[in-house]
């Protein structure tokens, strides 16, 4: 016995340790009651609602000021849509009745959240945009301009390409990379060895139908990589295609890309059926023989077809007078 109460200790000398069954502390009914006696202090909290955090604060919408800031610094960027922010009555929602209740207001309000916006695409956002890349831009060509008959379609060498614009992690996309170059080979001025010799050397990105070599290149990171990588391809095609090799010299007439009407077999024996024809009295046209040699280029070089083949006929037939 201590000062009026009981201690107990163990064998071993030590105090006697409590153990509780409930936490230390008051239970509902007896703050409830110390309440209402007037003995404890009745404590207010605020709700966590939307009302009590707006009477905080009001919103950003009624804060902006018009003359020191401008739609464009305070939306810059698609966002979600934020009812504090934007200083319009939008509202969106169902009601069963329109005219007796309007939808519902932006504040809280998730059907306007879940929709994307395009609030950053003002004109006057669009235009710093324009205004910001412009000094990356071009002029556009003033010959296209000056002269209406020129389309680009005309021109010798055109360049397509592909932005690609996309929702994602990542603004990049590595097909807008890829660079395809269109080139009028006739536009090169290159002489009858040297086009020969830039077509085996294109292979088949040469076509024939049209005259234009495609070039495509795509193994650089960056489209202006892969652009500089395609003129420089473009300029090994025609200078190695200039270029003359003393083993060219060997070439024969077996060896050319198209067989020729001058120096065949099928000529020599037409000129001298025309002689023949000359001499036992008979009419000729040397223009007749010049056509069907333009015939018979085409017939052989090219894909047989039926109309094709009714033409080397005529075209005989008008020859031999028949």
């Amino acid at each position: 016995m201590a000062a009026g109460s009981l201690t107990a200790k163990d064998e071993n000398g030590e105090d006697f340790r409590e153990l509780y069954v409930m936490p230390k502390r008051k239970l509902r009914g007896q703050t409830q009651l110390e309440q209402a006696t007037g003995r404890a202090e009745v404590k207010t909290r605020s709700r966590f609602d939307l009302m009590d955090r707006l009477a905080e604060r009001p919103p950003r919408s009624e804060e902006m000021d018009p003359e020191k800031h401008t739609w464009s610094d305070i939306w810059p960027a698609a966002r979600t849509f934020a009812s504090s922010v934007v200083p319009l009555p939008v509202r969106m929602g169902s009601r069963p009745n329109v005219e007796k209740r309007a939808p519902f207001k932006k504040e809280g309000n998730l059907e306007l959240v879940k929709i994307p916006n395009f609030l950053h695409l003002t004109p006057v956002a669009v235009q710093q945009h324009c205004e910001a890349i412009k000094k990356f831009c071009t002029p556009y060509p003033p010959e296209l301009l000056s002269d209406a008959s020129i389309t680009p379609s005309l021109l010798p060498i055109s360049v397509q390409y592909s932005t690609y614009i996309h929702q994602g992690t990542n603004i990049r996309d590595i097909r807008s990379r890829v660079i395809t170059m269109i080139v009028d080979v006739d536009y090169l001025k290159l002489s009858e060895n040297a086009a020969e010799k830039l077509v085996r050397l294109a292979g088949n990105r040469y076509n024939q139908e049209t005259g234009q070599l495609t070039i495509i290149t795509d193994r650089c990171h960056t489209r202006k990589q892969n652009l500089d990588y395609a003129h420089y391809l473009l300029t090994v095609l025609y200078h190695e295609a200039n270029k003359q090799e003393a083993w060219a010299e060997l070439k024969e007439r077996s060896d050319n890309l198209q067989v020729e009407f001058d120096g065949s077999t099928t000529k020599s024996k037409l000129e001298d059926l025309i002689e023949k024809a000359k001499s036992s009295g008979l009419k000729t046209d040397e223009k007749a023989l010049a056509e069907f040699g333009e015939m018979w280029k085409t017939y052989r070089n090219t894909e047989e077809t039926a109309e094709k083949t009714r033409e080397y006929g005529r075209q005989m037939k008008k020859m031999l007078g028949i």
